[in-house]
């Protein structure tokens, strides 16, 4: 019963030796680990922790060679080298065979034959004499997988102590691979960034020095803190020499103070600086910056020499005055041409009216009218160079009206009828349903228009017919003029709407006019916001086509004609100035003829006193007054009958056809206008719209 007793007491001292011992064992790994952890937290590099942790293991296992594989599972398919103890290994691309997946997945596998195992197949022979026992665990955290391999060149080099140590190291190594490879991928991030960093330093460096601009930085104090030194052949001093000039400019300093106070950005402050005794000028663009707090620490901007922008400005200034002068000049040489032809032109036109209605034989009488025919083209040739001068003017505007494109065409027709029937030509009108009755458009440019292109069409055509269509496409009016003409020559398409150009362009012209019909017509109808364009063949004819907007007219009441138009002028008494005795001869014969009671005054100063001494006793009636007199001008003498609540009609009589002096007639008080040569239908139309059911009894 002793010895029972006594065996038994051995045995459990025996087991309590061993527990003491495994616990002083456990102690001891727990103190190695804590001191390992403690380490790793003053490492500097991923090296210095994984040889701490390899000298923990080495107490417990005994190796020669180590190393950490890594992936992303989710990206990777092979296992790079994390950390080694040998860098010949480290070139290594790790496949998975297998082995590798047990181990992340939380086993630890002792390897007796590596040289066997799938793992291992890239390495060489040689290699296996360090390599001919391996120790292999792994874990998985988040995406990333690692692998931890010891080497050992002895067979059987690890046994199941080896292996049960390193599955108590576990919470240890994980933490190690972990930190390992998180200072792995800050670093990798702390290069990448600071390569980024390093290369946007040198490319702002490189731009800083090959821009034409040059950076600047300073403080609120106007003191530069940075000034780049850019390559610019075309500055003559550096920009150190400039930028100090702002203490000898003080108005460009207090102006930059005050931009900086109001710690808003700026652009193109212009400065103009004086360098070598030449006239520079910069321009400077900046924006505050500021510090972590939000205090304005200064600007930053850029600085650009402009002077050869300046110098350019200044020339295009200088060229846009002289172009200004050149048309101001032109318009005024064309007025004053088209004064001095028109003064003499209405006396010959004026004067071929009275023949016409003259008693005289049938061969004077083609005498007469084949003058009236000249004098009409040269009136034509007139109108047409005033028409493009006006057109090609910024304060040329279209008159918009309720306007018949029906008639416009007959009116065109009327007018063209005899030249065509002179020819055999005949005038056809293809005008559809679907076009409105009234439109709102200038009249009078969309019958000029038509007149020029159906009178083009009359005069390259010497038989067949000339056929005019009009149809509406949606919001559009659309306007075709076909002809059986001459046709335009391929080479000439191109210039056809120029000024002075013509279909037949050579000396030998069969064919007369100045070439600006169709230069007109297309900048009138680009004015009405429309296109014009054609086909040709040679020989054959042509066709134009024009679209333009099809506008309503504005919803009011449309004005009727007037129903006095064709309605006869009782007589009246008519004073009309005008220095001319050719224009005067004229005047009166057509007013006489008319029955009317002429009274001349020879400048505006004579009708003043003839309205002032005869006015009162026997009134007149209406006025015609010529602008450009001696002595008072008829403008002035407007303003100052008006001035003395004289309210009689008063129409300009002028040879000025521009339309500013129309503006100027109407602004001096004048009712109407009405352009030399006067021909008794016009001048007849005037008194007509002045004087129905006001004539003086």
């Amino acid at each position: 019963m002793t010895g029972a007793v006594s065996e038994k007491l051995q045995e459990t001292l025996f087991e309590l030796n061993r527990v003491e011992e495994r616990e002083h064992k456990f102690k001891e790994e727990n103190r190695a680990i804590l001191s390992a952890i403690s380490a790793m937290s003053g490492a500097s590099n991923k090296i210095e922790v994984f040889n701490t942790l390899l000298k923990v293991i080495e107490r417990y296992v005994s190796f020669e060679n180590a190393l950490v594989l890594t992936r992303n599972k989710d990206t990777e398919d092979s296992y790079s080298c994390l950390v080694s103890t040998s860098h010949e290994v480290e070139k290594f691309q790790w496949q998975d065979g297998g082995t590798f997946s047990r181990c992340v997945n939380g086993q630890t596998v002792i390897l007796y034959a590596p040289d066997r195992v799938r793992e291992f197949d890239l390495l060489d022979a040689s290699d296996f004499d360090s390599c001919r026992s391996a120790l292999v665990t792994g874990m998985t955290v988040n995406a990333s997988e690692s692998i931890l391999l010891l080497f050992s060149s002895q067979k059987g080099g690890f046994d199941i102590k080896a292996q049960q140590v390193i599955e108590r190291f576990r919470p240890l190594i994980e933490r190690t691979i972990i930190d390992i490879d998180y200072r792995e991928r800050l670093q990798c991030l702390v290069s990448v960034k600071t390569q980024e960093l390093t290369a946007s330093r040198q490319r702002f460096r490189d731009f800083a020095k090959t821009a034409g601009d040059w950076f600047w930085e300073i403080n609120n104090n106007l003191q530069f803190t940075y000034l780049s030194s850019p390559s610019n052949e075309a500055l003559s001093t550096e920009p150190q020499a400039i930028m100090s000039q702002f203490d000898r400019q003080p108005e460009v300093k207090k102006r930059l103070m005050d931009l900086i106070q109001l710690e808003q950005p700026f652009s193109e402050v212009e400065w103009k600086v004086f360098s070598q005794g030449a006239e520079q000028w910069i321009s400077l663009s900046g924006r505050p910056y500021y510090d972590k707090r939000g205090n304005c620490l200064g600007f930053r901007g850029t600085a650009k020499d402009i002077t050869t922008r300046k110098q350019r400005l200044h020339e295009l200034q200088m060229a846009r005055r002289q172009a200004e002068s050149a048309n101001a000049a032109k318009s005024q040489f064309l007025a004053m041409m088209s004064h001095e032809i028109r003064t003499p032109l209405n006396a010959v036109m004026g004067l071929l009216d009275a023949l016409q209605q003259s008693p005289i034989n049938e061969e004077q009488e083609q005498w007469v009218l084949q003058m009236d025919k000249s004098a009409h083209l040269l009136l034509t040739i007139i109108n047409d160079v005033l028409d493009l001068s006006r057109v090609e003017s910024a304060r040329f505007a279209l008159h918009p009206e309720n306007m018949s494109p029906r008639e416009c065409i007959s009116v065109v027709f009327n007018q063209l009828k005899e030249a065509s029937s002179s020819k055999d030509i005949m005038l056809e009108m293809d005008v559809s349903n679907d076009v409105p009755n009234l439109i709102y458009q200038d009249g009078n440019r969309f019958t000029q228009i038509l007149l020029n292109l159906v009178g083009n069409a009359v005069k390259f055509s010497d038989t067949g017919e000339i056929n005019v269509s009009m149809w509406a496409e949606g919001r559009t009016l659309k306007l075709s003029v076909q002809d059986s003409g001459i046709g335009i020559a391929p080479e000439r398409k191109r210039d056809i709407f120029q000024p002075f150009t013509q279909a037949d362009g050579s000396i030998t012209r069969k064919y007369g006019g100045t070439g600006l019909g169709l230069s007109i017509c297309k900048k009138l109808v680009s004015m009405m916001q429309g296109t014009i364009d054609f086909e040709s063949q040679l020989g054959v004819g042509t066709t134009f086509y024009i679209t333009i907007p099809l506008i309503e007219p504005p919803m009011q009441e449309i004005v009727q004609k007037d129903k006095t138009e064709n309605s006869e002028v009782k007589p009246l008494r008519v004073l009309v100035a005008e220095d001319s005795k050719a224009n005067q001869m004229v005047v009166r014969l057509m007013l006489e003829k008319a029955g009317h009671s002429v009274v001349l005054a020879n400048n505006g100063q004579e009708a003043i006193e003839i309205l002032d001494r005869e006015g009162r006793e026997s009134p007149f009636d209406i006025v015609l007054m010529d602008m450009s007199m001696p002595v008072l001008c008829g403008i002035e003498a407007t303003k100052q009958l008006r001035a003395k609540g004289f309210a009689q009609p008063i129409i300009a009589l002028t040879a000025n056809a521009m339309n500013e002096d129309r503006e100027k007639c109407l602004q001096a008080g004048m009712d109407d206008f009405v352009t030399k040569p006067v021909r008794s239908v016009i001048l007849k139309q005037a008194l007509q719209r002045h004087t129905v059911g006001n004539v003086t009894t």
